[in-house]
């Protein structure tokens, strides 16, 4: 059996929106002192604006 990877592309609207979504729950995580949540959220920030900046 093959298994093949697919995902969605997301518009640039919709990569913005996560972006500012994911800052704050980052931003939330850091006021409820899990550090390390905020870190696993803003690594994925992070993906999200390199992959903003490519397509500039």
């Amino acid at each position: 059996m093959s298994h093949a990877t697919s995902y969605r592309v997301m518009s640039d609207t919709d990569l913005r929106k996560a972006i500012g979504t994911l800052q704050s729950r980052a931003d939330d995580a850091r006021r409820r002192g899990a550090e390390a949540d905020a870190e696993r959220i803003e690594q994925t920030v992070n993906e999200y604006r390199d992959e903003m900046s490519r397509r500039l």
